[in-house]
C-alpha cells in the first residue's frame, strides 16, 4: 500500500479528492431525500 501511494501522481489525488467531495454531496443529498419522503 505504501508502493502504491508514493507512484500516484498529484493529479490523481486530486481527482479523487474531488470524486470524495462529490459522492459526500451525494449522500447528503441522498439522505435529505430519504428523511422528506419518510415524513410524507
Amino acid at each position: 500500500m505504501k508502493y502504491y501511494n508514493k507512484t500516484r501522481t498529484i493529479e490523481q489525488k486530486v481527482t479523487d479528492r474531488q470524486i470524495l467531495e462529490l459522492l459526500k454531496k451525494q449522500n447528503d443529498l441522498l439522505e435529505s431525500i430519504l428523511q422528506s419522503v419518510s415524513k410524507a
